[in-house]
């Protein structure tokens, strides 16, 4: 019933629209074609008072003509300008508006010669008003304008009044419309009903309810429709939610974050990566508020007007995530885009690897540069005669020397490095007594050093502790880390050396009273070619990629190495490194 009262009031409604449109554009049309002709009638009259002038006399029959001529039309008020736009007569407070210059679109256009109207509401009395204006010209010579003012209001006020009957009319079409609606539409909702009431079952997921089929019209097809919609819409739902499952299975397992938004900005989806990304709680789809520097980077409005991807790189906290937004269809295409999806990567270790490996070649270029120049400098100085005095020769020899013997260490050195990262070393683990293995890089330092002594305290278990190590990189590890010690310990400074068994591990610790490192530098330490006094470890001929060359043993032995230091009170580098897993088998002393 509803559906065919609106079906007659849409057809009324259109047909007085329609009707109430067409007499408002007749009258309208009427209205200005009056108006155009007596504004014609008028210019005529004037064209010889415009052309010949002859001062008062001139403006005076100018002024009879046009009060004459405004008691016979429908025009509110009459403007007569001259060729510069200023009033001549007016039916409105001449006075006032004498030598007035007119400013107003269509003046302007009829003094250039060409004919302008528009309809716009009178400032004053807030009626619609339509203005004329027509030049006045003489030959190719403009001589002035006749501007015509003229209300609307009284052929609105007539439209209202018919309007007024049309829906007189349609208000009793439309009652008559509901009670005979009423009686047709008993006689087919009744079956709908069944049709209803076994859809809103359906609606809850019973897929066994069937309509009982009693005739053959259209509800019977529609019955039968529903009944082969139900066994095929329980099938497909089956086989959606299995779809389902595996989109979800694959968007929360993917290393990348997935982020879906809404055109208006709501979250519709976010995967456990992106979840972990941006410190989002894994119980509930998000904050909002902890989206925004997803948001803020793009301009959606533009990303899905004009449905081009996008790619940002954007900072959160400490980690850098690359995003890529991706405008998403509607439902229709013809919606254009309903939302945005933003894949999300985390491209920070490989920001770092890359700043790492900047920084490594400008650090190994840097420390070749030093001893080639040194080498370069020496040789030129040799060959241009110093050669010949033999003490400047020696030493310079001397020097070269130590400076080839440096740049054999940084050689060797770096390949050890990139022997560690390709994983391409030789391990030759066995069982070894650590002791053994400490004392003896020790005794070594001791002997090397024996000119400039450092007192060595060994705090040793009287039963040795074994450890499945590669003996001669564990003792590389030792002696570079005892001889740092030495080097950054003054004459007749204290070494510390321990070695215990701490729960499942052995614990190796090597503290020192030398100048230390600051607390800015600690976090440094064990990058490459970090030196923390660069002067300093040139003149005792290190690296830089010592601690990096330690570290790197030990957690290949499964341990870990850490360094505490305090300015000017001394460090110590913990060196820890799980227990054999047979305790039991014979080792090989050191």
């Amino acid at each position: 019933m509803l559906i065919y009262t609106l079906l007659i009031l849409f057809a009324m409604q259109f047909f007085v629209v329609f009707l109430s449109q067409a007499l408002e554009d007749y009258y309208v049309t009427n209205f200005s074609r009056t108006l155009e002709s007596q504004g014609l009638l008028l210019v005529n009259f004037l064209e010889r008072y415009l052309t010949d002038s002859d001062g008062i006399n001139t403006i005076n029959a100018i002024d009879s003509l046009v009060w004459e001529y405004s008691r016979h039309t429908e025009i509110t008020d009459i403007m007569v300008l001259d060729a510069f736009g200023r009033v001549i007569s007016s039916t409105r407070n001449k006075n006032e508006l004498q030598g007035q210059r007119i400013i107003q679109e269509e003046v302007t256009r009829a003094l250039t010669g060409t004919r302008s109207e528009s309809v716009r509401l009178d400032p004053e009395t807030k009626e619609r008003t339509k203005y004329l204006a027509l030049p006045v010209n003489s030959g190719e010579r403009n001589q002035g304008v006749v501007y015509l003012i003229g209300s609307l209001e009284p052929i609105y006020d007539t439209l209202h009044e018919i309007q007024l009957i049309l829906l007189t009319g349609v208000l009793m079409v439309i009652a008559i419309t509901v009670l005979l609606g009423f009686f047709v539409a008993k006689t087919i909702t009744d079956p709908i009903q069944e049709v209803t009431s076994k859809a809103e079952q359906f609606a809850h997921g019973d897929f066994r309810q069937r309509i009982n089929i009693a005739s053959d019209d259209e509800i019977g097809r529609l019955g039968r429709m529903f009944n082969y919609l139900s066994e095929q819409l329980e099938t497909t739902l089956q086989e959606i939610s299995s779809e389902k499952n595996k989109v979800e299975a694959i968007l929360n397992n993917m290393t990348d974050g997935i982020v879906a938004l809404t055109a208006d900005g709501e979250l519709l989806h976010v995967n456990s990566t992106a979840k972990k990304l941006l410190a989002l709680p894994q119980t509930a789809e998000g904050e909002l508020e902890k989206l925004a520097p997803l948001v803020e980077p793009v301009d959606m409005a533009v990303l899905l007007q004009e449905g081009k991807q996008e790619e940002r790189e954007i900072v959160l906290g400490a980690k850098i995530i690359q995003a890529y937004y991706v405008p998403l269809l509607a439902a229709e295409e013809t919606f254009g885009y309903g939302g945005v999806l933003i894949v999300l990567h985390d491209v920070t270790q490989e920001r770092e690897m890359m700043r790492i490996q900047r920084e490594f070649v400008a650090n190994v270029s840097h420390e070749l540069r030093t001893p080639l120049t040194t080498l370069k400098s020496y040789t030129e100085t040799l060959l241009a005669g110093a050669m010949k005095q033999e003490d400047i020769c020696r030493s310079f020899l001397t020097t070269m020397e130590k400076e080839t013997e440096r740049m054999v260490r940084l050689v060797k050195d770096l390949l050890v490095l990139s022997q560690l990262d390709y994983r391409q070393i030789g391990w030759h683990k066995d069982y070894y007594y650590l002791n053994d293995l400490i004392k003896e890089v020790v005794n070594d330092l001791k002997i090397k050093n024996k000119e400039d002594p450092r007192q060595i305290v060994l705090s040793l278990p009287d039963e040795p502790l074994t450890a499945y190590v590669d003996r001669d990189k564990m003792k590389q590890v030792f002696l570079n880390l005892i001889q740092n010690a030495y080097m950054y310990t003054t004459r007749g400074g204290k070494i510390n050396i321990s070695l215990l068994q701490q729960e499942d591990v052995l614990l190796i610790e090597i503290a020192d009273n030398g100048i230390g490192i600051p607390a800015e530098d600690l976090e440094r330490v064990f990058e490459r070619f970090y030196r923390v006094d660069k002067a300093r470890s040139r003149e005792y001929g290190g690296t830089g990629l010592g601690l990096p060359i330690a570290r790197e043993i030990v957690n290949a032995h499964g341990g870990t190495i850490s360094l505490q230091s305090e300015l000017n009170k001394g460090t110590t580098v913990t060196i820890t490194l799980p227990l054999p897993a047979k305790e039991d088998e014979q080792c090989e002393s050191a």
